[in-house]
């Protein structure tokens, strides 16, 4: 369906829209192999060129098509005392990928067919990066999709299996500056490193991390947005264009949820969402939007901290929304995009005094800025900047003693020393800003890049004294955290 595109700008549009984080992938055709010579004038090399160019398939009426990419990084990070290099793959639905896609006419308008993504990265700087451990994976391949479809192109495509649902980031695709993979309003890197103590070098053991201000209730995938950011055990309708609209949902089984530790038992989880869609052209204007509901069954936090949790109380559903859109100038390039999120977990848990309470809502939004033009011969070329702030997502350490995460000299280490006292968090914001650049090489199907992004968070602690059951507001700073990043994409 969307095989013949060859420029890169083209390919990140399909890579974004159907690759990135599913649906259906890229089908553009691999480049021929150079064996030299004069092709027409030798037989035997035209039929091995082909066969070292066709992927093999196992009967005559069934497609197959090979798609992906591989993207590498280069990091320096430094977290306001020490700082390293790392190189890596990017993570999560970012990293180097292959997929094999196929479809087979039934009768005319109507087809079936299959995808099977697979994640094929090496040693990965992402998620779970940190001070001590800067690679967060090695050699971990593992099956990203594997469903099935049948469509028709007057009523839409019904897929089944292990797939990408309706939610899953149609904010953040929502973005078509054409550096949605180089970066995006989720914080992929950072969330693993340890928040330093402002005035004090050492970090404790038990130290909070980006992550801990950055948490998703409803089932964790995300980590800032994006939180229904994972491929699901579902059934997922998608409807045809009508106008620049179209629609999508589905409904399954959080496999977040399922099986894991702590998880209350013999409870289940699923879930219901839909997303509308609409792209189209304006004049001299592209408009790209997007807006999506989540519905959760049981809000995830309750894995995260079972020990905290009402009785009765854990485990209440989660209500997600989030919005996007991009508005483009396309003959000067101009083009902002912006996203907003809003998560209700709706999830109640005991806190330090022993009083019932509940997990905050929680916000966040992002800007990004950019201009996109064909500056030289090689393809676009696009600048951009970026902000972004995530309000109150501390869901991860809600009603928990946050006082071994401190070194002794820190106002909260202060507080807990002697006598029957501990800290909880009671509010937070992190945000973020940063500059990026990406130069298309349309003759490689190649992206290159470098960025910049910087983390602050701004954190409120509780002090209680269970001796005189008394609270007192705790002050505590943070040093930021900065990421200078470099890389390379080549799609297939």
């Amino acid at each position: 369906m969307f095989g013949g595109l060859t420029k890169t700008s083209s390919r990140i549009a399909i890579a974004a829209a159907f690759g990135m984080f599913g649906a259906y992938a890229m089908s553009t055709p691999a480049n021929a192999a150079d064996f030299g010579g004069d092709c027409c004038a030798d037989l035997e090399e035209r039929v091995a060129e082909l066969e070292a160019t066709t992927v093999r398939k196992g009967n005559k009426k069934v497609s197959v098509t090979l798609s992906g990419w591989v993207v590498k990084s280069m990091n320096w990070w430094s977290d306001g005392d020490s700082g390293n290099f790392y190189v890596g793959d990017k993570d999560a639905d970012l990293a180097s990928r292959f997929a094999i896609t196929g479809s087979a006419t039934i009768a005319p308008g109507w087809s079936a067919g299959y995808n099977l993504t697979v994640a094929a990265p090496s040693t990965i700087f992402g998620i779970g990066s940190n001070q001590y451990e800067e690679s967060s994976g090695v050699n971990n391949i593992y099956t990203l999709y594997s469903y099935m479809f049948v469509k028709s192109d007057t009523w839409g495509a019904l897929n089944w299996g292990y797939l990408s649902p309706a939610s899953d980031n149609p904010a953040v695709l929502a973005d078509i500056s054409g550096t949605v993979i180089e970066s995006n309003s989720v914080a992929f890197e950072g969330p693993g490193f340890v928040v330093r103590p402002s005035g004090n070098n050492g970090l404790a053991a038990g130290g909070l991390t980006w992550g801990s201000f950055l948490t998703c209730n409803g089932l964790g995938a995300g980590i800032g947005t994006d939180c229904w950011g994972g491929p699901q055990s579902a059934v997922r309708y998608d409807s045809p264009t009508w106008a620049g609209f179209r629609m999508e949902t589905s409904y399954g089984t959080n496999d977040g949820l399922v099986g894991t530790p702590g998880f209350l038992t013999g409870a289940e989880s699923n879930f219901w969402d839909i997303a509308l869609f609409y792209n189209e052209d304006w004049g001299n204007f592209r408009v790209s939007a997007a807006y999506a509901y989540t519905w959760v069954e049981t809000a995830a936090i309750a894995t995260f901290n079972p020990s905290v949790i009402a009785a009765g109380g854990g485990g209440n559903e989660d209500n997600l929304h989030q919005v996007g859109a991009t508005f483009m100038h396309t003959p000067s390039g101009l083009g902002i995009y912006g996203m907003y999120q809003y998560e209700d977990a709706n999830v109640n848990y005991v806190d330090l005094a022993g009083n019932a309470t509940g997990i905050a809502s929680t916000d966040a939004w992002f800007l990004k800025p950019f201009i996109k033009r064909n500056w030289n011969d090689a393809g676009a070329t696009t600048f951009f900047g970026e902000y972004g702030q995530y309000n109150d997502q501390f869901g991860g350490v809600a009603g928990n003693n946050v006082c071994g995460a401190f070194n002794a000299g820190t106002s909260v280490a202060n507080y807990c020393g002697g006598g029957a006292r501990a800290v909880q968090v009671s509010g937070s914001e992190v945000e973020t800003y940063g500059l990026g650049v990406v130069q298309e090489i349309d003759a490689a199907a190649m992206h290159l890049w470098g960025r910049w992004r910087h983390m602050d968070v701004d954190a409120g602690f509780q002090g209680y004294d269970a001796g005189n059951n008394t609270w007192q507001s705790v002050n505590q700073g943070y040093e930021g955290w900065d990421l200078f990043q470099a890389g390379g994409i080549i799609f297939f």
